[in-house]
């Protein structure tokens, strides 16, 4: 999803300001706990960068439509094809490893999952992430089309429909059978060279923020 709509779904909180003619004590805030994990998978980024052909006939075919707010179907005309970026597909490898110890938008330190971006690079990014057990690029595709959900449920539609974006990097990390799908979207292309597409097995240890 965009980095201006990164979730689609946003919780209230509620602030209760209490005025109260008591002294006021100072209490430290509890330390975050972590853990750390050792991960080993293996990528798939030749299946990985095939997805990018989907996309691009997504985006240039006849289905190239999504839900507005008000229900009405907006229908996307002259979107050009994404170009591959391969500084993208890099961060996208890390975040398929991280979001196969925390499935969420937030990276396990804590922090966005946008701070994987290097600085002054591009001036918009965004994120889809999707997983499931023996999840092929074209299951991952289908199900971040969603074509049968409305506006809400959209997100990672309009994030492969974007007008504001125009370049991908795409990355399947699998653990214990399970593969892990994440697409970077960004505008402009950072112009890096082409890589030779990483298959290999991967052993990392990653610290997760349990509190």
């Amino acid at each position: 999803m965009e980095k201006r709509t990164v979730f689609a779904k946003l919780a209230a909180a509620l602030m209760v300001v209490a005025v109260a003619l008591t002294s006021v004590f100072y209490v430290p805030a509890q330390a975050a706990e972590s853990k750390v994990y050792t991960v080993t998978g293996q990528y798939h980024q030749t299946e990985a960068r095939s997805m990018l052909k989907k996309v691009n006939k997504f985006r240039t075919g006849k289905n190239a439509w999504y839900y507005a707010e008000d229900g009405s179907k907006y229908k996307c005309k002259g979107l050009k094809k994404y170009t591959y970026d391969y500084t993208l597909e890099q961060i996208a490898m890390e975040r398929a490893m991280e979001v196969s110890v925390l499935f969420d938008h937030t990276r396990p330190n804590g922090e966005s999952c946008f701070t994987a971006y290097p600085d002054n690079t591009y001036y918009m990014c965004g994120e889809n992430i999707a997983m499931g057990y023996k999840l092929s690029a074209g299951d991952a595709f289908k199900l971040w089309q969603e074509k049968n959900y409305g506006y809400s449920g959209q997100g990672h539609r309009r994030s492969m429909l974007s007008e504001g974006f125009s370049c991908i990097g795409i990355a399947c990390f699998e653990v214990d059978g399970y593969t892990y799908w994440v697409q970077e979207f960004a505008y402009p292309n950072s112009g890096a060279k082409k890589t030779k597409a990483n298959n290999k097995t991967k052993t990392k240890k990653i610290e997760c923020i349990t509190q």
